[in-house]
């Protein structure tokens, strides 16, 4: 972290390893021993890390529990698969959960990743060439899932009943920034009376993972500054190319101090 630049880093067990939608019976010890341990460490060097807890989703009252324990602990919130999001009847199995994060002013991450009983979503297969076929999965697919979540919590009231909830998107919050000029035409022709979508993109906040400065720069400018995070995706991806991107954008140092005012909510000490 040092030889990156980074002073502090939250982390979290990514949903895509699959180790939330186990059974109950498998998730529960996993989890409750990560989320201990991980308490552990982020108490251990509060100036170096916060974290947040993982849920044995097939359980819910479970996860809940296993929440309240985790902030107990020292933890700062949660993460939850996109998959979670993609639409208001996703959303309504989540109501409990979302209600006990608002209680306890927490901070949810939604990450690429699978909702148990689900496919994850799949891209087409392209067996002359493995590398196209991940980047038809890996890029395209997942960014188009990330979208859809974004649609959920940004243009549905969704998140009304939470608002001392904090939601962080990852990867910029998939395509939408690219694609807000259209759906705001679209909805101009077939809803005039309406809000456009571009109006509507402040509940939640967006981390830079894995981008470079050009979509840095447009997201900032479509969501607003203040809601961008600085995100690594690291282990997965190279924590390196992350700073670099957010150096090269001509909103780097405002990303950060935006990143440092949502930490500071919940840690004082930083």
């Amino acid at each position: 972290m040092d030889a990156a630049g980074i002073d502090h880093g939250v982390l979290s067990l990514a949903g895509l390893f699959g180790v939330d939608t186990l059974p109950a019976s498998e998730a529960v010890p996993l989890l409750t021993g990560y989320n201990r341990d991980l308490a552990e460490l982020c108490r251990t060097y509060p100036k170096r890390f916060s974290g947040l807890a993982a849920l044995p989703l097939q359980d819910l009252d479970q996860a809940k529990h296993e929440l309240e324990t985790a902030i107990a602990s020292g933890l700062i919130g949660a993460i939850l698969p996109i998959d979670a999001f993609r639409s208001p009847t996703d959303v309504a199995i989540l109501h409990p959960l979302l209600a006990c994060l608002n209680r306890l002013g927490a901070h949810l991450f939604l990450h690429p990743g699978p909702w148990p009983g689900r496919t994850y979503p799949a891209a087409i297969e392209d067996v002359s060439s493995p590398l196209n076929t991940a980047l038809r999965h890996s890029v395209l697919s997942v960014q188009a899932a990330v979208s859809e979540a974004m649609l959920t919590l940004c243009l549905t009231d969704c998140l009304s009943p939470y608002p001392d909830l904090t939601v962080q998107v990852a990867n910029l919050g998939g395509n939408l920034a690219w694609l807000v000029e259209r759906m705001d035409h679209l909805q101009q022709l077939r809803a005039p009376d309406s809000l456009p979508p571009g109006e509507q993109l402040g509940r939640v906040c967006v981390d830079t993972a894995t981008f470079g400065p050009r979509a840095i720069d447009m997201a900032a400018e479509v969501f607003g500054v203040d809601r961008l995070l600085f995100g690594t995706d690291a282990p997965i991806f190279d924590r390196d190319q992350s700073r670099n991107g957010l150096e090269a954008s001509r909103v780097g140092s405002d990303v950060l101090a935006a990143s440092w005012r949502l930490l500071t909510r919940y840690r004082t000490e930083i």
